[in-house]
């Protein structure tokens, strides 16, 4: 069924209705986990799903899957984004012929992004270069099959420079000629704003787009991205609890609940309700204004049957070297307690890799967060392994604000670890994560504290870095015989994995031995190199050609067998509170990363034209450095960790 159908019949029930976003999770668990997060969600009988759609058709399978599963498995009327910029016309096609065949009457046209932070980027197919030309090739090919939606921006496109709002209506409007059918807008948190823009046009069925505040990071990085304007009212309300991340998810409820109360009150009846894949949250806005009965919810959602979900243990201590139990994976019966809300703390990658909600939290991916020419003024245009070494220190001292694989300055609790990390930089070791040891400082202490007041945290050291392929084999064997309480995962571009989590010391032996020989060749062969082009860096880290990667692959696995190992490396006690452990460190969640931490390499390197040196040098680090993260489970420990990377 098209959606303007089912809004035409709440408009004439002259009943308020609501949808739900969902986007695929970077992880099989974690997509099978939100089918049954749908299935209870579904009791809060939305009017219809929307599934997003990744850059450059990255999500291909996974969205379509996803929204498969919603029209055909759970009866949802299902919307499928479909975005074309970086899209040939043949995948185009491909998802709309899997769309039909899954019954979706209903797709969400929109233009996408280019890859971030390429100046020289130039689209795939000349017949898609903004959304309206999508609009009107799916209207030329599918006639009036399909109902078709399309984005508005209260507060302007990201991208656009372009001040007046009546431009950006213009483009809306011309959308609507070309065959769209209804609107859904960008989140937006000042809703006198977004009323003023509203009143400026009213020709199409349009649906605001709400988005509850789930974490403070995640809600700065997502209005900083979007270029989304924070009323000061907002922003003093969150700035005394932002560190404590209850009041903060609890504030979005109140938030979320308010604009969409006031929303009503103006005469908007419709709403889109972005969840994150997060289920407590929305279903306690929609019982805030009254749109779903609290009774009648529990019961229904009880009687949904759920399997394998998440549960902690106690808090016991199970293992000799005295480390938390991780989250398991157990069946549970309190439906409405720990199902609907066992992963309500997402904490970026660091969260469950089960969670539904585990993933890009703000949809754009591997991105440099900033625009071309602010990233060519930060970074520069760096011309070998030093220059590279120089701006992660300049990032740790708090000179530059930040890199590609930051969101912003150092945490203040950098502060403790803040000469290791120069040092590690200094020597080649290039930092992207770490955090320092925390034997249960209160919960309100300024640089580690988080949570409720009355509480203890404690933290693991741990760190993440790009290695150069000349020293990969002694760090791996520095850190697989130094100490009893080190772990760490090890990754190449390829898929090249060396961990010390198996617990076998002949298989880490054998590992060894074959990354030794493999690598060995390796440099054999850029010493000859080096030697035939005296014209080569000199820097032992920067060893290889721009085509060839670093090592052959010998140790991939599949991600079912990476999942069964999880290691808590952040937890809190608080009074009356189970455990909580908001940052857990898996080899699938560290796997997960490792592939957008490398395209990240990519995206920095197409700021610089072809042939020029630094994207030449970006390409070839990119290809040939491994990415490793390592900790240190002796949290009483600070330096331990550090006197073997630095």
């Amino acid at each position: 069924m098209k959606i303007v159908d089912k809004i035409a019949e709440k408009a004439a029930e002259k009943n308020p209705f609501y949808s739900f976003e969902y986007f695929p999770p970077k992880t099989s668990q974690g997509l099978s986990n939100l089918y049954d997060r749908i299935g209870r969600m579904q009791s809060l009988s939305p009017t219809f799903v929307t599934c997003t759609w990744g850059a450059g058709g990255s999500t291909f399978e996974k969205t379509t899957e996803l929204s498969a599963v919603a029209q055909t498995v759970h009866g949802l009327e299902t919307c499928m984004h479909l975005t074309c910029t970086n899209m040939d016309r043949g995948k185009v096609d491909d998802a709309l012929a899997e769309a039909k065949r899954a019954g979706i009457q209903n797709i969400l046209a929109l233009r996408g992004d280019p890859p971030r932070g390429q100046e020289y980027w130039t689209q795939v197919d000349d017949t898609f270069v903004h959304a309206i030309d999508l609009v009107r090739y799916i209207r030329q090919q599918y006639g009036d099959y399909f109902c078709i939606g399309v984005a508005g921006y209260p507060e302007g496109h990201m991208d656009s420079t372009e001040t007046d709002s009546s431009v950006e209506i213009q483009y809306l409007k011309e959308k609507i000629d070309a065959g769209a059918d209804f609107v859904l807008t960008q989140l937006f948190y000042d809703v006198d704003g977004f009323l003023a823009w509203e009143k400026q046009w009213n020709f199409v069925s349009h649906h605001p787009g709400i988005m509850p505040i789930q974490s403070f990071n995640g809600f700065r990085r997502i209005t900083k991205l979007a270029k989304i304007r924070v009323p000061t009212t907002v922003a003093e309300s969150l700035e005394p609890i932002k560190n404590d991340d209850q009041k903060v998810k609890d504030y979005g409820v109140t938030l979320a609940a308010d604009t969409i109360q006031r929303l009503l009150d103006a005469g908007i009846t419709g709403f889109h309700i972005c969840t994150l894949n997060l289920e407590k949250s929305v279903r306690l806005i929609l019982e805030r204004v009254g749109f779903v009965n609290p009774a009648t919810t529990r019961r229904q959602q009880q009687h949904h049957q759920i399997i394998n979900e998440p549960v902690h243990k106690d808090g016991r201590r199970d293992s000799v070297d005295g480390t938390l139990n991780p989250v398991i994976w157990n069946p549970t019966d309190d439906h409405l307690g720990r199902s609907e809300s066992w992963d309500d703390f997402p904490n970026g990658r660091w969260g469950d890799a089960r969670s539904p909600a585990f993933g890009d939290l703000d949809g754009y991916g591997a991105s440099l967060k900033v625009k071309p020419w602010k990233a060519l003024e930060l970074w520069g245009r760096p011309k070998n392994v030093e220059d590279i070494s120089q701006l992660f220190v300049k990032f740790i001292q708090g000179t530059i604000p930040l890199l590609p694989w930051s969101e912003g300055a150092p945490l203040p609790e950098t502060e403790a670890i803040q000469a290791r990390l120069v040092t590690c930089n200094q020597r080649g070791f290039l930092t992207v994560g770490s955090q320092p040891a925390v034997d249960g400082k209160p919960s309100t202490d300024p640089l580690v504290g988080w949570g409720p007041k009355g509480g203890y945290v404690y933290q693991k050291a741990f760190i993440e870095l790009f290695v150069g392929p000349n020293e990969v084999v002694a760090l791996v064997e520095k850190l697989r015989t130094s100490s009893p309480w080190i772990t760490f995962l090890a990754a190449s571009r390829d898929g090249d994995v060396v961990t010390n989590l198996t617990g076998d010391v002949l298989e880490e032996q054998n590992k060894i031995a074959e990354l030794k020989k493999i690598c060995g060749k390796k440099q054999d062969k850029v010493k000859k190199d080096a030697v035939a082009s005296p014209s080569s860096s000199s820097s032992s880290s920067s060893t290889t050609t721009e085509e060839a990667p670093a090592c052959e692959t010998f140790s991939n696995k599949l991600e079912d067998e990476l999942v069964e190992d999880s290691n808590a490396v952040t937890w809190g006690v608080f009074p009356g509170k189970e455990i909580i452990q908001p940052t857990v460190i898996e080899k699938v969640s560290f796997l997960a990363w490792r592939d957008e931490a490398f395209e990240i390499w990519r995206e920095w390197e197409h700021l610089y034209p072809k042939g020029s040196e630094s994207r030449k040098l970006l390409h070839q680090i990119g290809h040939d450095y491994w990415l490793f993260n390592i900790v240190n489970n002796d949290f009483r420990d600070p330096d331990g960790l550090w006197d073997i990377v630095a």
